[in-house]
C-alpha cells in the first residue's frame, strides 16, 4: 500500500515537470541488472524532467554481461556493438585511470595499523598515534613516509575480463618495506604474487612503471609500506598514476581534457607542445602568435609574453682559444618566455672583455685547441706548469683537485631528471661560470639537478683499528647554497658493493660550507651531488608556475679526492723501494717505512699497516684488546684466545650462528620478524641474503659482515601459496668490524646493556664480544654497535642458548645498539693445573687410579688425561695427614685434662681424712661420723700452709702435688688422740 502511494506521488511529481510529451530523440538506453540467467535486457529511458508518455522503443534481450571493448572503442547501446571513439574523445575500453591525487579518488581507501608485539617497550608500540602518518594525496602524487605504523592503500575493482593494472611509483628510501598485493575475493594472493610483490628501489627522481596482470572477477589491490625506523621518511614512497584495464564496458567516450587533444580511436590524449594549445574535447592544438604569446606544454590557452629582466639570462665564459683567452658571454636561458621589443624589457649584454684563461687545476695541463686535459701517467703538474716526470725514486701521488671551472671535467657529468619528463631546459643540470659550478638556470622547481664524479679506485688497504675503519681516501669539497624556500641539497656515494647510499643531507639557504668525507671500502664510486629547489611536498602541488624560484641554486667552488689509482698528480712522493707505473712499490705487509733510511721495517705483533705509504712506527697500528694480526692487514681474534690469563677455546661455536627476533604483527594479522646471523671467532664472515628484487638493479642482494640482520615475512599458511617460501629483505649489517674481546662491559664508547651484566659479588666474569657499523645513517648518526655476551654455563647443552632483552625481544631498544647473550659450556675458560684435583682411586695389586676433578667456574681442557694408574704408596694424602694429626693432638689434650680433674678431687680427699684425723682422741681411733660435705663451708678458710710459693705451670704442678710415701690412703698411720676437752663437733 506505502508503496503504491510512494509511486504515485513520484509520478504526479515527474508530471508536474514535464510538460511536452517524449520524442524519440529524447530515449536514450541503459541496461538492466543482470538476470539469474545471465542474461539483460536494453531499454529506452527518457531524461528526468524533459518529457513525458510517449513512444519509446521497444526492449531488447542480450545474452551475457561481461560486455567490454578494447581502449580507443566505446560500446554504442543503439548497436550492441563496439565503436570506435571520435576525435577529441578517449576511451580506456574497459578500465579507469587515476593520475589527479588533490583529494582521494572514489573507490579507494586509506588506513594506518600500528604493530602489536610480545613486547610494550622499545621503538614500535601498540599504543602509537598512527594519524600522521599514511597514504596522503598531494597534487600530483599519493606519498607515504613510512614511520611507526604500515600504511595501507586499498582498490576493489570487479574486471569482466583478464586486465592489468599499471602504476608508476618512486621508491628511494630502503628503510622502507614497500608492497603490492592483488588478491581476490576469497582474499587470496595471485599466482605469481612473488614477481611483483616487492617493488624495486628507484633512485631519487627516478619514475619506475610496474604492470601486473589481474584474473576476471572482483580483485582487491593493496599498496602498503611498513616504516623499519621510528622516524618518518624524508624520501617517502611516490605513487604518480594507476590505470586499471579490463573492467566493465563504458558507454561513451571521454572529451579530452584542456591542454590534450586526440584523434580518432584515441585510448588517451596526448599533451600540446609549448607554443600551442587545445581547449576540452579538440582534436588538435592551434598555435599561439610566437612574437607576442607562449604557452607552457599542455597549456589550455595562450599566455601574454612578459618583458625580459636580468632573471632571463646567465652569463657564462667561453672556453679558451688557442692562445688560452676567454670572455664572458651572455645567453637566454632555453623555452624563454620574455619579449624584448617592449617597454622597459633589458637586452642581452654583449659579451665581455677578452682575459686570460684561469690555470687548469692542478694535475692538468693545457693544450692548444683542447683545453685543459689530465696529465698522462707517471707525470706531475700544478695546474700551471707543463707536465714532467717525476724524480728518481719518486712516484705521482693520484688524485682529483678541482678549484677552476672554465669547462667540465672529463670525468664529470651532469644531469636534469625533472618530474614530468618536461622540466628542463636544453641547457645541462649544472653550468661551470669560473672559480664555480652551479645547478643552473632555466629549469622548473621539480626537477633534480645532478652533478656526478667517477672515480676508478683508491690506493689504500681497508682495515679497522681502535674502534674506527681506515681511510683508503678522502673526499671533500666546498659548497654554498642560495635558496629563499625549503632546498635540498644531497651528498650520495654509488658503488657496485653497497649500491647507492646517501651520505649527508642539507636543506634551506646555506652560507660558504666545508665538507670531507672518508671513505673505508676500497671499490670504484660514483660521488653525486643533487638539487632540489622545493621538497617532495611542492614539487608536486601544482601551483599554477613551474618556475617560482629561478634565482634558486647550489654552487660548489672545490672538490678535493685523495689517494686515488686515477686521476691527475699534483706532486710526486718518495718511494721506499722503488716506483712502478701505478705509483710506488709498498714495503710488505706488516712493514713501515723509516723515515730516515726509507727501509722497510717490520712492526710489532699484533699490529695492522693500513696506508700503502706508512711513514714512521706510528703507522702500526694495534689491534683492539683480544685481537690478533697474523697478516698484519686485518685485526681478527682467534677461537682459541687468552683473556685475564684465562684460556677459551671456542672452536665448537665457531660457525655462524642464526638467532630469531621476536615475531611482529599488525592489527590486520600481517607478521614478520627478524633474523640475526652472528659470527664470533676467526677470519669468517656471515651473510644477509634478500631474495626479493626489491633492491635496484646492479645493487648487491647480499650483506657480509660479521653480524647481520634480515627482516623475514613468513609465507602465507592455509592458504593455496602456502608453499611459498618466506621473503627475506631489508637486509643490514649490525657488525662490520669486531672491535675488541674483554670482560670489561664497555669499550670504545660501546656499552653492554645493564639487564647482561653480573655484579661484582659473583666473582664470575662473561666474555664480551664488540661490533661496530661506523656507516652514519639517518636514524643511526654514530652508526650501528652489536655487543654479544658470552656467559659460562656448565649446564648448557649443544651450543648452547643465545637470548635477547626482556624488555625488548627485537634485539634492541633504540634500533641503533643491538645485545645478545649467549650462555654455553665453551664459555667457562679452560682450567689450569692448580684448578685440577687429583682423586686416587682403591690400591689393587698395588696400583691404584687416579681422576681429575674440575670446579663448576671452569671447564677442563681438551688435552686433559681421563685419568692415570700410579703406584700405591704408604704415604698418606697431605690432608689426610693433617686431619691425623689434628685428631691425636686433640686425643691427647683430653687425656690430660681428665688426669689434671682427677687429681685435684684426690687433693680435696686428702684434705678431708687429715680434718678427720684431727678430732680423733689421742689414745685410739674413733668413729667419726660420714661427712655431710667434702668440701669447706662457706667463709671457712683451707687451714694448708706451704712454705713457699706454688709452682708455676703445669709440669711443676704435677710434680709438686705427687703423694708422698708416708701418706695412706683411707685412715691415716699416725695414731690421733682425743682429750676430754676435744669436741666430736
Amino acid at each position: 500500500m506505502w508503496t503504491l502511494c510512494i509511486l504515485a506521488l513520484l509520478v504526479i511529481n515527474y508530471e508536474c515537470h514535464a510538460s511536452r510529451t517524449c520524442k524519440p530523440s529524447d530515449f536514450h538506453y541503459e541496461f538492466t541488472e543482470c538476470d539469474e540467467i545471465g542474461g539483460r535486457w536494453r531499454v529506452s529511458v527518457p531524461t528526468y524532467g524533459d518529457c513525458i508518455n510517449g513512444e519509446p522503443n521497444p526492449p531488447t534481450r542480450t545474452e551475457g554481461c561481461s560486455v567490454s571493448c578494447d581502449p580507443g572503442w566505446f560500446f554504442d547501446l543503439s548497436e550492441l556493438e563496439c565503436s570506435r571513439c571520435p576525435n577529441g574523445t578517449y576511451s580506456l575500453g574497459g578500465g579507469v585511470h587515476f593520475d589527479s591525487w588533490k583529494t582521494l579518488p572514489k573507490g579507494f581507501s586509506a588506513h594506518t595499523e600500528a604493530f602489536k608485539s610480545a613486547f610494550s617497550l622499545g621503538r614500535r608500540r601498540g599504543d602509537v598515534d598512527c594519524n600522521e602518518f599514511g597514504w596522503q594525496a598531494s597534487g600530483d602524487v599519493l606519498a607515504s613516509k613510512g614511520g611507526p605504523c604500515a600504511a595501507v592503500l586499498v582498490y576493489t575493482v570487479k574486471l569482466v575480463k583478464p586486465g592489468a593494472v599499471r602504476y608508476t611509483y618512486q621508491y628511494p628510501d630502503e628503510n622502507i618495506i614497500f608492497e603490492f598485493q592483488a588478491q581476490d575475493e576469497r582474499c587470496q594472493s595471485l599466482d605469481d604474487a612473488d614477481d611483483y610483490k616487492w617493488p624495486p628501489l628507484s633512485r631519487d627522481g627516478q619514475w619506475k612503471t610496474l604492470t601486473v596482470k589481474l584474473n576476471k572477477g572482483l580483485n582487491v589491490l593493496h599498496w602498503k609500506t611498513i616504516g623499519i625506523e621510528a622516524r618518518a621518511s624524508t624520501q617517502p614512497v611516490l605513487i604518480k598514476s594507476i590505470q586499471i584495464s579490463g573492467v566493465a564496458h563504458s558507454s561513451e567516450c571521454t572529451p579530452c581534457p584542456e591542454g590534450t587533444f586526440s584523434g580518432p580511436g584515441a585510448n588517451s590524449c596526448t599533451e600540446c607542445d609549448e607554443g600551442t594549445y587545445a581547449e576540452r574535447g579538440s582534436s588538435e592544438c592551434l598555435p599561439c602568435d610566437p612574437e607576442k604569446e607562449y604557452a607552457p606544454r599542455g597549456s589550455p590557452k595562450c599566455l601574454k609574453r612578459p618583458p625580459c629582466t636580468t632573471k632571463d639570462y646567465y652569463e657564462i665564459d667561453s672556453a679558451c682559444d688557442e692562445n688560452n683567452q676567454t670572455r664572458a658571454i651572455y645567453k637566454w636561458i632555453e623555452n624563454r618566455v620574455c619579449r624584448e621589443q617592449m617597454e622597459g624589457s633589458v637586452s642581452l649584454p654583449p659579451s665581455g672583455k677578452v682575459k686570460t684563461c684561469p690555470p687548469c687545476n692542478p694535475g692538468m695541463h693545457y693544450t692548444s685547441g683542447t683545453g685543459c686535459v689530465t696529465c698522462p701517467r707517471g707525470t706531475h703538474s700544478d695546474g700551471i706548469s707543463p707536465c714532467r716526470p717525476c724524480p728518481p725514486s719518486t712516484a705521482p701521488n693520484y688524485g682529483y683537485r678541482y678549484q677552476w671551472w672554465s669547462s667540465m671535467p672529463p670525468n664529470m657529468a651532469a644531469t636534469c631528471m625533472p618530474a614530468d619528463h618536461f622540466g628542463c631546459s636544453g641547457s645541462d643540470g649544472w653550468q661551470v661560470n669560473g672559480d664555480h659550478i652551479h645547478s643552473g638556470r632555466g629549469h622548473s622547481d621539480d626537477a633534480y639537478l645532478v652533478l656526478s664524479l667517477k672515480v676508478g679506485g683508491f690506493r689504500g688497504r681497508e682495515g679497522f683499528v681502535n674502534g674506527h675503519p681506515m681511510e683508503v681516501g678522502r673526499i671533500s669539497f666546498t659548497f654554498e647554497l642560495v635558496c629563499v624556500t625549503d632546498c635540498e641539497f644531497v651528498f650520495m656515494e654509488a658503488s657496485a658493493t653497497k649500491g647507492v647510499v646517501v651520505v649527508q643531507r642539507w636543506a634551506g639557504a646555506q652560507q660558504r660550507l666545508y665538507y670531507s668525507y672518508g671513505v673505508t671500502r676500497n671499490d670504484s664510486y660514483t660521488f653525486s651531488w643533487a638539487f632540489l629547489k622545493v621538497s617532495w611536498e611542492k614539487s608536486y602541488m601544482r601551483l599554477g608556475s613551474s618556475r617560482l624560484y629561478e634565482t634558486d641554486m647550489a654552487k660548489i667552488f672545490s672538490i678535493n679526492v685523495t689517494n686515488t689509482i686515477d686521476g691527475g698528480a699534483s706532486t710526486c712522493i718518495p718511494c721506499p723501494q722503488a716506483p712502478a707505473t701505478t705509483g710506488c712499490i709498498p714495503c710488505p705487509a706488516g712493514h713501515y717505512i723509516e723515515p730516515n733510511t726509507t727501509e722497510c721495517t717490520k712492526c710489532p705483533p699484533d699490529t695492522v699497516v693500513t696506508d700503502p705509504l706508512p711513514y714512521g712506527k706510528d703507522s702500526c697500528l694495534p689491534c683492539g684488546p683480544g685481537l690478533t694480526a697474523p697478516d698484519h692487514l686485518t685485526c681478527i681474534v682467534q677461537c682459541r684466545l687468552t683473556i685475564d690469563n684465562k684460556t677459551y677455546d671456542l672452536t665448537n661455536i665457531s660457525s655462524p650462528r642464526t638467532v630469531i627476533g621476536s615475531t611482529l604483527f599488525t592489527s590486520s594479522g600481517n607478521k614478520f620478524f627478524h633474523m640475526f646471523n652472528i659470527s664470533l671467532c676467526g677470519n669468517t664472515s656471515v651473510t644477509c641474503s634478500n631474495n626479493v628484487s626489491y633492491n635496484m638493479e646492479g645493487d648487491a642482494p647480499t650483506v657480509m659482515s660479521r653480524v647481520c640482520r634480515s627482516t623475514i615475512v613468513p609465507g602465507m599458511e592455509g592458504s593455496r601459496h602456502s608453499h611459498m617460501r618466506a621473503v627475506a629483505t631489508q637486509s643490514v649489517s649490525l657488525g662490520d668490524h669486531l672491535v675488541g674481546v674483554t670482560t670489561n662491559n664497555s669499550l670504545m664508547n660501546i656499552s653492554v646493556i645493564p639487564e647482561f651484566t653480573l655484579s661484582n659479588t659473583s666473582g664470575q666474569k662473561d666474555l664480551h664480544f664488540f661490533y661496530t657499523t661506523p656507516l652514519s645513517t639517518s636514524a643511526c648518526p654514530k652508526g650501528r654497535s652489536t655487543t654479544v655476551t658470552l656467559r659460562c654455563d656448565p649446564d648448557a647443552t649443544g651450543q648452547g642458548e643465545v637470548s635477547l632483552l626482556s624488555q625488548c625481544p627485537d634485539g634492541t631498544c633504540d634500533g641503533c645498539n643491538f645485545h645478545f647473550l649467549w650462555k654455553s659450556q665453551v664459555a667457562c675458560p679452560e682450567c689450569s693445573k692448580d684448578d685440577l684435583l687429583e682423586a686416587h682411586g682403591e690400591c689393587k695389586s698395588g696400583q691404584q687410579l687416579v681422576h681429575y676433578i674440575t670446579s663448576k667456574t671452569c671447564r677442563a681442557p681438551d688435552g686433559i688425561p681421563q685419568g692415570k694408574t700410579v703406584p700405591c704408596t704408604t704415604r698418606l694424602p697431605f690432608m689426610i695427614e693433617v686431619t691425623i694429626l689434628s685428631t691425636v693432638c686433640m686425643a691427647l689434650f683430653l687425656c690430660l685434662l681428665i688426669f689434671c680433674l682427677w687429681k685435684k678431687n684426690q687433693r680435696l680427699e686428702y684434705k678431708y681424712m687429715k680434718l678427720v684425723a684431727s678430732a680423733s682422741s689421742k689414745d685410739g681411733l674413733l668413729e667419726l661420723p660420714p661427712a655431710e660435705s667434702c668440701a669447706l663451708d662457706d667463709g671457712e678458710e683451707e687451714e694448708v700452709h706451704f712454705s713457699q710459693n706454688p709452682p708455676k705451670g703445669i709440669l711443676n704442678r704435677l710434680k709438686n702435688n705427687r703423694i708422698k710415701p708416708t701418706e695412706g690412703r683411707g685412715l691415716l698411720a699416725k695414731s690421733m688422740m682425743m682429750t676430754d676437752k676435744d669436741q666430736l663437733t
